[in-house]
């Protein structure tokens, strides 16, 4: 149900129509993901494993998991393209008088040590979005809680035992409209269509972003002709008009782009997360 089963079921539908041939969702839970690119990465190159990896797995994870990761983020796949980006937002109980970044900021630093925020656990993507919102706001004083997994943070914030937590903009966007949560920011480079009236943190004056991805790779190895078919199969299916409007709803923006472009993000995105990883202190279990 999360966003790389929501995305790859979308994808693989479009696409099976499109080459006439099916293709099969597989889902390989756990080690946040992990388990299934690792799986990808020791399968035959022909071009027939693709994985939907995120910036979880391929940028956060060097830096969380160290020498025990099974397979090397640049050297053990075959980049097909980054495929999405979406936005973290920010939440805060209803009950936080601020509203604003700036104002959120002012009254955390009022009162230091006094505000809790919660994660789907340590290490998380969640829990690092706030670890570099912290930071980028001046080193915040905050209590992190972390949880076993997304709902149970969010419910915690919904019931205000803490009063912050970070989601994907579509877990965000019916507690917001249900006025069970406030929007304090996008951490985005650009506002999302789903949630047009958030501003980032960036309009805010907080140089301050934590974008998501999606991204589909093959293990090392898949011929370059057969990548560039792959590359060009799959923009196809994601900038057909039904398959957008679908992936907005849910806070995706479209990139469909070459190989090239995505091994280049990634040479930037693993040092801004694995810093993040290093100042927070998080190691994984």
């Amino acid at each position: 149900g999360g966003n790389s089963d929501t995305f790859g079921r979308i994808l693989a539908q479009k696409l099976s129509e499109r080459i006439g041939q099916q293709v099969v969702v597989e889902n390989k839970v756990g080690a946040g993901g992990t388990i299934a690119v690792a799986f990808t990465a020791k399968s035959a190159p022909d071009g027939y494993t693709l994985v939907v990896a995120d910036n979880g797995t391929q940028s956060i994870a060097p830096a969380l998991y160290g020498s025990r990761l099974q397979y090397d983020v640049f050297k053990d796949f075959s980049p097909i393209m980054l495929a999405t980006t979406f936005p973290t937002v920010i939440l805060v109980h209803p009950s936080v008088q601020a509203k604003s970044p700036k104002e959120f900021v002012a009254l955390v630093k009022s009162q230091p040590g006094k505000f809790t925020f919660s994660s789907a656990g340590t290490g998380n993507g969640s829990h690092l979005a706030l670890e570099l919102f912290r930071s980028a706001a001046g080193g915040l004083d905050m209590v992190h809680i972390p949880y076993k997994g997304g709902a149970p943070a969010m419910q915690a914030m919904l019931a205000g035992d803490v009063q912050l937590t970070s989601v994907s903009v579509n877990t965000s966007i019916a507690h917001i409209q249900s006025g069970r949560a406030k929007a304090l920011g996008l951490a985005s480079t650009k506002r999302s269509s789903a949630l047009p009236d958030v501003p980032t943190f960036i309009e805010s004056g907080i140089p301050f972003e934590a974008e998501s991805w999606l991204a589909i790779l093959g293990p090392a190895g898949i011929p370059p002709q057969i990548v560039a078919k792959l590359n060009a199969e799959i923009a196809l299916a994601l900038q057909q008009p039904d398959v957008k409007e679908r992936l907005a709803k849910l806070g995706l923006d479209v990139v469909a782009s070459s190989p090239a472009a995505y091994t280049q993000m990634l040479q930037t995105d693993v040092p801004k997360w694995g810093k993040a990883v290093k100042d927070s202190g998080a190691v994984a279990e």
